[in-house]
Order: C-alpha cells, then sequence, then structure tokens
C-alpha cells in the first residue's frame, strides 16, 4: 500500500474531485487489490482462436465427401465474412500512429477470420487446382491479406502472421525447383539472407519514417530471426566454406550485440548472444577433435533453413 497516494485519493474524494466510482477504483489500485489478468485472457484467446481453427480443419478432413467441397467452402466463408464484418464495425479509425485495441478479443477475432481465408483458399486449391504447378503462389496472396490487414487494424499479431507467411512463400517457392540438395540448400540461405535484409530495412523505416514505428521489433525480430538462421545454417552444412560462415557470423552477431546495447534492445542482445554462442561451439567441437569441420557429426545436419522458416 502506498500511504500518500491513499491519503490524496481521500482528500480528492473529499472535494468532489473524483466520484465515489473513481474514487474507489483509485484506492483499490492504490492498496494493490487490483489483479489485471490481461495477459491471461489474451493467451486462452489466443488458444482458442488455434484450437478452432484446428478444429474446423479436422472436421473437413474427415468429412469433406459427405458435406461437399462448394458447401464446406461456403460455409468457412461464412464465418470469414462474419468475423470481418464484426471486426470492420468495431474498428477505431486508421492512424499510422499505434492504434489501441476496442476490446481484448479484437486481435483474435481479426485473427481467427485470417486464418480461416487462409484455410479456405488453400481448400479450394486443393480441390479445384485453380493455380496448378504454381500453387505456392497462395502463400503471396495470404502474406499480402495478413499485411493489409495488420496496418489497417493495427495488429501485431497478425503482421507476425504476415512475415512467417511471406518466409513460407519463399522457402516453399524454393524447394519446389529441382536441383540437387546443395544448391537448394544454398538458393534457400540466399534468399532468407535477402528477406531478413529487407525485414530490417522495413524496421528502420518504420521507425525513421514514423508510419507504424511500433512494429518495428516485429519487423527487426523476424529479419534476425532469417539472417542469423541463414548463418547459422551455413555454418553447419556448408563443409566447403563453413570458416567464412562462421566468421561472418560472428562479425553480424558481435554488430548486433554492440547496437542492441546502444539502443537498449534486450531482446537483439540475446539473439545475438545465442548466433554467437552457436558458432563458437562448432568452432570449439572441432578445434578439441582436430578431424576437421565434419567432426561435429550429423547432429549439425539436423538443423536446415526449412526448420527455421517454418
Amino acid at each position: 500500500m502506498n500511504p500518500d497516494v491513499a491519503s490524496a485519493i481521500g482528500q480528492l474524494r473529499a472535494a468532489r474531485v473524483l466520484a465515489e466510482e473513481q474514487a474507489a477504483l483509485f484506492d483499490r489500485v492504490a492498496r494493490r487489490r487490483l489483479v489485471s489478468v490481461r495477459f491471461e485472457i489474451r493467451a486462452l484467446l489466443y488458444v482458442g482462436v488455434l484450437l478452432l481453427t484446428s478444429g474446423v480443419g479436422l472436421l473437413v478432413a474427415e468429412h469433406h465427401r459427405q458435406i461437399g467441397p462448394l458447401a464446406v467452402a461456403g460455409g468457412i466463408g461464412l464465418v470469414v465474412a462474419a468475423c470481418f464484418v464484426w471486426v470492420i464495425r468495431k474498428a477505431p479509425a486508421f492512424s499510422w500512429e499505434a492504434v489501441e485495441s476496442p476490446n481484448v478479443a479484437f486481435d483474435y477475432v481479426l485473427l481467427l477470420g485470417l486464418l480461416l481465408f487462409a484455410s479456405d483458399l488453400a481448400y479450394l486449391e486443393v480441390q479445384f487446382s485453380a493455380l496448378g504447378p504454381r500453387w505456392a503462389y497462395q502463400l503471396l496472396v495470404v502474406a499480402l491479406v495478413y499485411l493489409l490487414a495488420a496496418f489497417r487494424w493495427d495488429s501485431r499479431t497478425v503482421l507476425s502472421v504476415a512475415l512467417t507467411t511471406l518466409a513460407a512463400w519463399r522457402g516453399i517457392s524454393v524447394g519446389l525447383i529441382p536441383g540437387s540438395s546443395g544448391a537448394l540448400d544454398a538458393t534457400l540461405r540466399g534468399n532468407a539472407l535477402g528477406l531478413g535484409a529487407v525485414y530490417l530495412a522495413a524496421a528502420v523505416l518504420s521507425v525513421r519514417l514514423a508510419r507504424k514505428g511500433h512494429f518495428e521489433d516485429v519487423y527487426a525480430n523476424a529479419g534476425l530471426l532469417l539472417g542469423l538462421g541463414a548463418l547459422v545454417s551455413g555454418m553447419l552444412d556448408d563443409e566447403a566454406a563453413w570458416t567464412a560462415w562462421l566468421v561472418a557470423l560472428l562479425v553480424v552477431a558481435g554488430l548486433l550485440m554492440w547496437l542492441a546495447l546502444r539502443f537498449g534492445r534486450s531482446l537483439y542482445f540475446a539473439e545475438g548472444v545465442v548466433a554467437a554462442y552457436l558458432g563458437l561451439v562448432r568452432l570449439l567441437f572441432d578445434g578439441d577433435t582436430g578431424s576437421g569441420p565434419g567432426s561435429v557429426g550429423t547432429a549439425h545436419h539436423s538443423v536446415t533453413l526449412g526448420s527455421i522458416t517454418a
């Protein structure tokens, strides 16, 4: 309890500056009797969205023949439309600044509608093969819709899903190109590095241009995971040039930690520490065994760029 705050509340109540309801609320806060459960509610809503989306997927997989493809697609489409109608009615006006959600369920109804939209689009593609061999482009369409929704309704959650979907589109598109596993791995790493650089540039521009500057950490973390993941993948899987990948990884990780300390970004610093640790462990194993870059064994082959972008 803060006695000064409690005393001030009593004085403001006596002077009729605060109404009884306001004074009672502030008094509970001062005496630490008001406990927020906002985080728990948001976590439950997020889990509920995932469970509901998974349940729809299981229902369609088990009974789509009995229901029929058009009925399935139409039913999911109606739920998507209902979600968007509710979101549009509740949404505040657009702004390039941070916009407070009208209620705690807003982001999760939006997320549910978008996930079901993506599921419906995927189901239609499986049933009718409209894109044929270019089916991976549906992921690009979904990522762009997610991006538009994230900006319009100021949702960091949806933005993170959009960036992940965009990375998945590039990974799947590269995986469909015929070629040797080594060439595909190199192409995947190149795409991850390029896309990571784009995300980092978006983080910087969002702050410099004051265009959704509060999205900066979402862009930056996605870009760092892709970029550092690509460097770690090259260090572990590219036996011919693993030392060059290691040097690049340590330089980037060191620069990241320095910038993180300068700008007070603890999560970026932690990502740099983890990346540097992985590089030094690889170096330590090779130095201890003295048997060359392959001495770490087959364990490092389990870390692939596909698992990072997934």
